[in-house]
């Protein structure tokens, strides 16, 4: 079947990133420095999916030699423009390999469910090495935030009032660590599904939708994320509410399989899932534990067959 005219684009990007480790370097690096001028997740993501592309594509030798490229190249520009070359290179490693080291999993496996749990045993491993490394991880976070959000100058700029500002430092401290360790696992779903999307445009059109409909983490993993709500919910314990931040925002993507899994099922229409990605937007926060919460109900309910028996 041939591709359409919107697809031909992406074809071409996938192709062109393909054709070596310059190419690849090139655009990962132009985009993670644009990301940096404009601070958009999504450019961030791009960067990132870039080389997960290579990864799944050409395998560990291949990424190897594309990021090998792209931090040299980083590096020679930090220490041109700022007099900082190895930290350049230490923010583009932080960018890029952990969205790396789970396209190796995609690559090696072939399967989105082995994917996005490794994705979380690689958040849980980040949680738990910040709580090991700091004493007093909502220490570190409180003082972190006080230096970088003084309450003072916040009520001077914003108007927003510094005892506002202090309590909101104290509740958000101790989830902090959670908040980043999710982040790091969304922003690499996030790159890797770019990167396979990218892969299967380019040599299995159609591909990629099938396969993330069919994404299923299974009942074992939807068990130790219910359980880890219920003690999150018991114990009021950083760590705990770090582990259950990082498996939410890993469950959010079983949700949406289930979203467009029902969709198609239903031959709803497309508007149904822009519909539902414009609200996720406006409402973050709740529409990530909705979603996660119906991936988890999935496991034992599946509902994309029974819409499918409907």
């Amino acid at each position: 079947m041939a591709a359409g005219p919107s697809a031909l684009p992406m074809k071409a990007f996938a192709a062109f990133i393909l054709r070596g480790p310059g190419q690849a370097a090139s655009v990962a690096c132009a985009t993670l420095l644009l990301a940096s001028v404009m601070p958009l997740p999504p450019l961030a993501w791009l960067s990132a999916g870039v080389l997960a592309l290579v990864m799944l594509q050409l395998g560990p030798v291949g990424y190897a030699l594309a990021t090998g490229v792209g931090v040299l190249a980083l590096t020679a520009a930090g220490w041109l423009v700022l007099g900082h070359g190895l930290i350049v290179a230490g923010v583009a490693l932080a960018a890029w390999l952990p969205a790396g080291l789970i396209a190796l999993v995609l690559h090696r496996r072939a399967r989105l469910d082995d994917t996005l749990l490794a994705a979380c045993a690689l958040g849980w491993l980040l949680v738990i090495g910040f709580h090991v490394v700091l004493d007093a991880p909502t220490e570190w976070w409180r003082a972190a935030l006080l230096e970088y959000m003084p309450p003072e100058r916040i009520e001077a700029e914003l108007g927003v009032s510094a005892a506002r500002m202090r309590e909101f430092i104290e509740r958000g401290a101790p989830l902090m660590t959670g908040m980043l360790g999710a982040s790091v696992v969304l922003g690499s779903i996030c790159s890797v599904l770019l990167a396979r999307w990218l892969q299967a445009g380019l040599y299995h059109p159609g591909a990629f939708g099938a396969e993330f409909r069919g994404l299923r983490l299974g009942r074992v993993a939807a068990t130790i994320l219910a359980v880890l709500c219920g003690l999150a919910l018991a114990l009021p314990l950083p760590l705990l509410d770090g582990l259950t931040f990082v498996a939410l925002a890993v469950y959010l993507f079983q949700g949406l399989a289930v979203a467009h899994g029902v969709v198609a099922g239903r031959q709803m229409g497309v508007a149904w899932l822009v519909g539902l990605y414009v609200l996720g937007l406006l409402a973050l926060p709740q529409m990530v534990l909705a979603l996660a919460l119906v991936g988890v109900a999935d496991a034992w309910l599946d509902f994309r067959a029974r819409t499918q028996a409907g």
